[in-house]
């Protein structure tokens, strides 16, 4: 079951969902992260942080990911260490993350799925 809770936007074309799997909260990032939309990024994370559930940031939807964005994503696993990122398979965003040691800072998966795994029949999603 998905619940979507907000969008945040940014006149720099970065949209931000916020959904509900099961006990997570997930984080959906489109469009471009750099230091003009990386204020929005982080006023989204803000917002689910507080909420003390484990929050997943999926970028796999995002088509650029710049220091600003790596600094927000570091500064919010700083606060909540079980912050997970999504960079997905062979994308550019993943190769940003490499290069700049950001799996130092923060815990990096391929996809959602072993992010968030998915509900098994007779399992109850929340």
């Amino acid at each position: 079951m998905t619940a979507r809770f907000s969008v945040f936007s940014a006149p720099t074309e970065l949209t931000v969902t916020i959904t509900a799997r099961r006990d997570v909260l997930v984080l959906t990032p489109v469009g471009e992260i750099d230091a003009a939309s990386a204020p929005v990024l982080d006023e989204a994370l803000l917002t689910v942080l507080s909420r003390g559930l484990r929050v997943v940031v999926d970028l796999s939807r995002v088509e650029f990911l710049g220091c600003a964005g790596i600094r927000v994503l570091c500064e919010a696993a700083g606060r909540a260490p079980s912050l997970t990122v999504v960079s997905g398979a062979g994308h550019g965003v993943r190769r940003c993350l490499e290069v700049t040691d950001a799996g130092l800072h923060l815990t990096i998966l391929e996809t959602l799925a072993e992010a968030v795994p998915p509900v098994l029949d007779g399992e109850s999603a929340t």
